[in-house]
């Protein structure tokens, strides 16, 4: 809390090793066949219940259904499409001329963290992940990059240094293109980003860019990919590091909307929403005073704010989330109750998930105003 000051955020670690899987409409333990386009072959089937076999469905229960053939073919690469499962009983190849066209639904990406394509690029599917794989994407810069001439959001190209797998299966063969952008962390210079992070969004497959949300966690020589600079030289080969980023974004959205929830209940005076915020172990850490333990101690000390008739405003500078820790970070004003400003300053709160969902763990906060030095201490 924010005593006569304010409080708020948390903390974030290196990106994780994962990738997405959007929820699927066919259970992945049926019997499929899946389509490619792309193919003379026509489709393959994959052995149902298999990691794969769910990867794929997954990814391709977000294009048009066209027609039922099967073929042995056993490379997952190029534009797939879902065929009707309702006839297949068996996983024989069998010998059809393939009639597939491609996707009919054509949608531009529209999910945070993943840039519009323009009208010259590839389109990504609607809600479309990437193929389950724990491996990096290594890739090779098509140009320079640097954070004091590129904006943020701006798109910028890639490629593939060596194929991107999910196990033995390629997805994407070495060469194909990669976007990725610069992103900002934090936002406490006005007018613009201060920190950013390299952010890959889409890989293309077949014809097809394939979101993804992977940071860059790595470069060939002294290049910096994270910080307040960022600067990567043309040719530079950088690894990006996936994240199941439909998780990532929701545990983003749950933090974002933590500020507003707890200014609320803190201006109705709900002492139990307020509570509610911090875990059982909680720890504040107000400035000038000693640390305050416990959700019962906390509670305590809600409610002299409340009687002291506080009102605070919170600005959100910084929020992350790695796992099951998350932070935010930001400015604040304390006000009193006839709205002269008390108390302006800084805040992050350290934020764990729970069975329950995102508590605060850690509390911390403290003035930016220069206290009065006291005429006793002058000597």
């Amino acid at each position: 809390m924010k005593s006569q000051r304010s409080l708020k955020t948390l903390l974030l670690v290196t990106a994780i090793t994962v990738v997405l899987a959007a929820p699927s409409e066919v259970q992945a333990d049926e019997n499929c066949c899946f389509n490619n386009y792309r193919f003379a072959g026509g489709c393959m089937v994959i052995a149902r219940g298999s990691e794969t076999c769910g990867s794929i469905l997954s990814y391709l229960n977000n294009f048009n259904a066209v027609g039922s053939y099967y073929c042995d073919n056993t490379t997952v690469r190029g534009g797939w499409t879902l065929s009707d499962c309702g006839d297949v009983g068996q996983l024989t190849p069998q010998s059809h001329s393939p009639q597939f066209t491609q996707p009919s639904e054509r949608i531009q990406q529209n999910q945070p963290n993943v840039r519009s394509t323009d009208p010259q690029t590839a389109p990504a599917a609607k809600g479309a992940t990437l193929i389950e794989t724990s491996a990096p994407l290594q890739v090779r810069f098509d140009a320079d990059v640097d954070s004091s001439t590129h904006s943020a959001g701006q798109l910028v190209t890639g490629h593939l240094d060596q194929d991107l797998m999910s196990g033995d299966t390629v997805i994407a063969p070495a060469g194909s293109e990669v976007h990725f952008r610069l992103v900002p962390t934090s936002y406490w210079t006005d007018g613009g980003g201060d920190a950013f992070e390299l952010q890959a969004t889409a890989v293309k497959i077949g014809d097809t860019m394939v979101p993804v949300n992977a940071t860059a966690v790595a470069a060939t020589g002294e290049i910096d990919t994270s910080g307040s600079a960022i600067s990567v030289p043309k040719g530079s080969l950088v690894s990006f590091e996936t994240q199941a980023a439909d998780q990532h974004a929701a545990d983003k959205r749950a933090l974002e909307s933590g500020a507003a929830k707890w200014m609320e209940a803190f201006s109705t005076k709900d002492i139990d929403a307020m509570t509610a915020f911090y875990a059982e172990d909680a720890v504040l850490l107000p400035p000038d005073a000693p640390a305050i333990f416990g959700r019962d101690a906390i509670r305590a000390t809600i409610q002299e704010m409340f009687a002291a008739g506080l009102a605070i405003e919170l600005e959100d500078l910084e929020i992350e989330v790695v796992g099951n820790l998350g932070y935010k970070a930001g400015r604040y004003r304390t006000r009193g109750g006839d709205g002269s400003l008390l108390d302006r300053g800084k805040y992050i709160e350290i934020w764990s998930k729970s069975d329950s969902g995102w508590v605060i763990h850690r509390d911390i906060w403290n003035s930016s105003i220069q206290p009065a030095i006291d005429q006793d201490d002058t000597e």
